[in-house]
This record gives structure tokens, sequence and C-alpha cells, in this order.
């Protein structure tokens, strides 16, 4: 039943309440795997190391479903080594499939590599003999790739070597040119969620038994399936584009009208469909509109929930949950239809920065990658580098010393502790100097206060702090958009205040906070936007990426900081999870680790990058998205529209000739 490459195990199970029969219930009726004791048993007892470059996917993962890549290195770090670094973990995130790498930088002897780890030793022969107790003999001017079993790595290492960095870099391209690249219409995600991702860059539509939905009878109260959606990181459709799901369905007479199904994009509510036949009903192409408000660039998650409310539900008889008869059926041949949509770059764009790589990993130039290089703030720029490597399907060069007088000129990535980060750079991503942000590394007090002493994130008063990922519900309550830290109804009072009681200005601020309470549409009157103020984190920040522009340029400016390089990697751990890496957009957002909560704040504007010709359809699409979005400069362009109308009818009316009698 096994073959060569990945292997999808799926298990199924049927599970009832001997007493309850609401639809509530089957939110508490739920079974949980246990990582650290489940798994995958071959006779014969533990298989040997991986001995091949192929094996790399046998590294596995940890109890946290994640890939560990240590890397040995003794002495301090250069910056060449870190340009190697950060290029090699590209590589070997693509090469092993990892769907969570996370890197560090152990000492040698650093002892036994625990599960799914992986070990690499990358330089010059000085840095193989310093870390390896057999280093493998180095041919002149020959790189060397080669998986070694070395008692001082403690279990098996990659070995990346030459005696010039340019053998160095050349060992590296070898790992790189096994890479096996995805066709042009998947994203390549089947080592963490099955099956690979439809990747729509217009107009398609794909059946359910391609998005890994088969056909399924439930005879339930909740049924819900899931799928992934890929867009590319120039999507620019989320005011006006619109996706169809086609739906083959039947219900049996027992279900009741009123029963429901909705759609949820990324842990939003899209859509919904009420089942309205009385004595059941066979579905054949419903269409159940998507708008495409919470569709983002990269990886989306869509599932389908039906609730199902049937007469015996409402009595419970004894023995009721253990009926089991049909209720519903849903085909494998309903579709998900996705209609054409804009496609112009956006910036900043955070969302298309974390699913794509976007717009770093499009340029031919290597990307600046500018950062104090010890081992913390390394490890947390490698990690960044592999898991953009990772949704964008590829690798590119990195410059971690690139020359000062072009950072102006370029995008550039900022990465360490803020105390490090330049004062011009904060201005210029919108962010408040680091004096004014309180940062706190434990809810509980047991932080850093301005002026204090640090306490490394994960240790408690009492000890060492569990690191484990909260698990989020279904539906998405642990972001807040907003644009100033701080509890809402304090915001609104003082901003009522502020502003005053009387006069247009108030008058409009007014109005345009009722237009969006009630309509979610924002009408950009003078003063009522506040997204332009520099960002201040919320105190319990581990981990603050944040975007602009370099002074007087075009050029993408991101930032990755948190309170102390040691802080910052701790938390970026916790932040690359995908459950909260997929999350992000706008231009800057604070994440705390301990809770799970961020906190994102918008953009004022934005800069539009041509990434695709500017046809007339395209361009159809780029106004209507961008009309959709600024709706008070629509009506001025419709209201213009129609005197100018009024105008020229008047002025024809006028130089016609009157009618004699």
């Amino acid at each position: 039943m096994l073959h060569a490459g990945g292997n999808l195990i799926r298990f199924e199970m049927h599970a009832v309440h001997r007493t309850d029969c609401s639809v509530d219930s089957t939110y508490d009726l739920w079974t949980d795997f246990d990582n650290s004791l489940t798994g995958v048993a071959f006779q014969g007892g533990p298989g040997a190391p991986p001995a091949m470059i192929d094996d790399l996917p046998a590294i596995g993962v940890d109890a946290q479903g994640t890939t560990r890549i240590r890397f040995i290195h003794d002495g301090p770090i250069e910056p060449s080594f870190s340009k190697q670094m950060l290029f090699a973990v590209q590589a070997l995130t693509l090469r092993g499939r990892y769907p969570h790498p996370v890197v560090s930088i152990v000492a040698p002897d650093a002892g036994p590599a625990p599960t799914g780890t992986l070990n690499v030793v990358l330089g010059s022969p000085e840095d193989l003999r310093a870390a390896l107790a057999a280093p493998p003999s180095i041919a002149s001017g020959q790189p060397v790739l080669r998986l070694v079993n070395d008692i001082r790595a403690g279990g098996p290492a990659l070995v990346l070597g030459g005696e010039t960095e340019q053998a160095v870099m050349a060992a590296i391209e070898r790992l790189v040119a096994g890479v096996e690249r995805s066709d042009d219409e998947k994203m390549s995600i089947s080592s963490a969620y099955a099956p690979d991702a439809p990747f729509f860059t217009g107009a398609r539509s794909v059946r359910f038994s391609e998005l890994g939905v088969p056909t399924q009878e439930f005879a339930g109260r909740r049924l819900r399936i899931r799928f992934p959606v890929a867009l590319p990181a120039d999507f620019y459709g989320a005011a006006n584009g619109q996706a169809r799901i086609l739906l083959n369905a039947a219900y049996a007479p027992s279900v009741r009208p009123g029963s429901q199904l909705s759609v949820y994009v990324n842990g939003s509510l899209a859509s919904s469909y009420v089942l309205t036949g009385q004595h059941g009903g066979l579905i054949e192409y419903k269409e159940i509109n998507i708008p495409l408000t919470h569709f983002h660039a990269g990886i989306n998650r869509v599932w389908m929930e039906i609730l199902l409310n049937v007469d015996s539900d409402e009595t419970c008889e004894p023995g009721a949950t253990l009926v089991n008869q049909q209720r519903f059926v849903l085909f494998d041949s309903s579709e998900f239809v996705m209609d054409d949509f804009a496609r112009i770059g956006t910036e900043p764009n955070l969302a298309a920065f974390f699913g794509r790589g976007y717009p770093y990993f499009r340029q031919a130039e290597p990307i600046a990658v500018v950062m104090r290089h010890d081992a913390p703030t390394v490890a947390t720029a490698a990690t960044l580098m592999a898991r953009l490597a990772l949704f964008h399907e590829g690798t590119t060069r990195v410059d971690t010393a690139p020359p000062p007088a072009s950072l102006k000129s370029r995008p550039v990535l900022f990465i360490g502790e803020i105390n490090r980060i330049p004062s011009e750079v904060l201005n210029q991503v919108g962010i408040v100097n680091a004096s004014k942000i309180r940062w706190i590394s434990e809810r509980d007090g047991g932080g850093a206060e301005p002026g204090g002493t640090p306490t490394a994130a994960g240790m408690g008063a009492n000890g060492p702090v569990a690191r484990s990922p909260i698990a989020l519900p279904m539906l998405d309550t642990a972001v807040r958009v907003r644009p100033a830290s701080g509890d809402e109804d304090i915001y609104d009072r003082w901003r009522d205040e502020v502003t005053g009681e009387t006069g247009l200005s108030a008058a409009l601020l007014r109005f345009e906070k009722w237009v969006k309470d009630t309509f979610d549409i924002s009408l950009g009157f003078p003063g009522a936007d506040s997204e332009s103020a520099p960002f201040n984190p919320p105190p319990g920040t581990s981990v603050l990426v944040a975007q602009g522009f370099a002074p007087n340029s075009n050029a993408l400016w991101t930032l990755v900081t948190g309170h102390t390089a040691e802080s910052l990697l701790a938390g970026f751990q916790d932040f690359t999870v995908g459950e909260y890496w997929l999350k992000p957009f706008g231009r800057a957002v604070a994440f705390d680790a301990a809770t799970g909560q961020m906190e994102i704040r918008t953009p004022s504007s934005r800069r539009f990058v041509v990434t695709q010709p500017l046809g007339p359809s395209n361009l159809r699409l780029i106004a209507a998205n961008w009309l959709s979005l600024n709706i008070v400069t629509y009506a001025l362009v419709l209201v213009l529209c129609c005197i100018a109308f009024a105008v020229i009818t008047s002025l024809l009316l006028r130089r016609s000739p009157r009618g004699g009698g």
C-alpha cells in the first residue's frame, strides 16, 4: 500500500452523544490525538538513519509538528556564513518538504539530536573539523554535499562544505537543483495540509474531488468539510471579486426547513444557504456566491459547515443518537469556481509577504538583510527565509552585508531586537520610537519594564513556561484590526470628546462611524482615519512585523523585531505555526505568543506595482476594485458624470432648431 514519496493516512471514526441530540452538543464531541504517542511503527525496530540527500524528508517532525534545522558552528558568525546559511535553509526546507521548519545555531558537542532534528555543518574545512569527529575529505576546489552519521553531531548531519566561499555556494546550489517544482496550477502544501492547494491566477473551476473532498453521506447533525485555495501575490480583488460554489447534494425528508449551510473563509463567515424543502430535496449545481472579502494572497482555508435539524433531535428519545439514518449527502461533482480578478501588486501588504514572499522573491538581485550577526538574530532570519521559501516554492540569494548607500533604493529586511533598530527605520515603517514601546514578556507581570532587566521569553517566575502554541477556535476571534491599541470603548469615548459634539467635522466623523459600523464601508473623510499615525504595539508583544517605504524612494522596507534577540527567536518560532502565519495583513502586525493574539494595523495608502500586462480586462477589474474601496470618490465621479451629462444635454437642446407651427 505504501509507495515512494509522500503517503497520506486518514483516520475515520463515528462518535455520538449518549444523552444529547442538539446541534450545539456536537461542538463538545471531539477526539484528540496525542502527537507524542501516535505514529507509525514498522517491524524490525527503528529504521536506519538517513544516508542519502533524497532521504532528507525522513527527518520528520517532533511532537509539535516542527522540524528543527540545527546548524553546528564554532566561533563568531561572519556575514559570509550568514549569507550561506540563509540560502541553504531555503533549499533544505524545499528539499525535505518540511511543513514547519525552525532554525537554531548551536556550538559543537550539543548532544544527541532530538526527534525531527536535522544537523547541518556548513563552511570551510576548518569549520568541518571544529564541528565533526570525522569530517569528510574535501578535494581541491570541489564542493561537498553529503549526509554523515557523526558522534559529535549527535546523529545524522548534512555537510555543505568547500575550500572557498564559492565552493560552499556551489554545494548549496546542488541542493537547490534537486528541489522539485510543483505545476503552475497547484501550490505544494501536502506536507502540512493534504492535498496540494489549487493555484488560481484568474477564472477557473475545480471539482471537489480534486480538492480532496470525496462523496460522503452523513447521518449526524453537523458536517464540516475543508479545502485550501491559493492566490497569487498580486491578487487585488477583495473589494469586488467573487467566487462560487456549485453545490451538488441532497437531504432527507426528515431534515426540517431552516437547516443551514455556511461557508467560512479564513475563519470568517462569507456566505450561507438555507435548506427550504419541506420533504427533503435534491440540490443540483446550486450557486452559492462567496465574496472575496476575506481572501488574500497565498493559502486560504475554505470550509463548509452544514447544520441539520430534525424532529427526532427535539425529543431526543432514548437510543435516538444510535440511529444511523443518512440525512445528507455531498457529491464530489460539486465545484469551486473562481471568477476573474484584478492582478496588480500593492505595497505595503503583509498578506502577500507572508503568503508568497512578495516582493522580495520576485526581484533579480539578492535580498538585502540588515541584522546583527549573533546566533539568535541569524537563526530568526533563517527561520523567516525558510518559511518564505516554503510558500513561494523557490529560493533566492541573500546579501547579508549590503552597502549602506544602496539601502534607500532597494527592498530591505531589517531583523533584530528593537533597541538596535535605527530610528529612521522605525519612522519609515510607521512604528513609534523604541523608547515609547512598553515591552512585556509575560502576561503575569514577569516581563521587562523600561529600564528593568529583561526576562527571557518562556521563563516565568516559577520556572519554564510551556511554549506550545494555543489552538485557535474555528471562528477567528484572535485577530483585532484597530487604528491604534487600547480598549475600543475608551478609544471611541476619547475620540468623541476630542472631536467635540458640534461642528461640521464632528458631524462628518459621526456619520463616517455610523456608515462603518452599519455597512462596513469606510468613507475616508479627512480626520476620520488615524492609520497614518505611528503604531504603538500593545504590551505583551512578542513579534512585531511592519512595512513601509525607504526615504524618498518606492523601495519597500520590512521590519521584524522583538524585545531582545532571544525573545524574538522564541516568539518567532510560535509565530511561524500555520494557524498564525496565514493571518496577518495590512502594514503592521503585533503578535503575542503567550495568548496567540494579534493586533493588525492597515495602511492609510498603498502603492501599486505593475506585475501583469495592463490590458483592458485587467484595467477594468483594477478600477472596479479601487472604486469599491474608495466609495466617496466613486460617488463623486458619478455626480460629476451626471452633471456633465446634464450640461451637455442642455447645450445640445439649445443648439437644436425649434420646430415651426
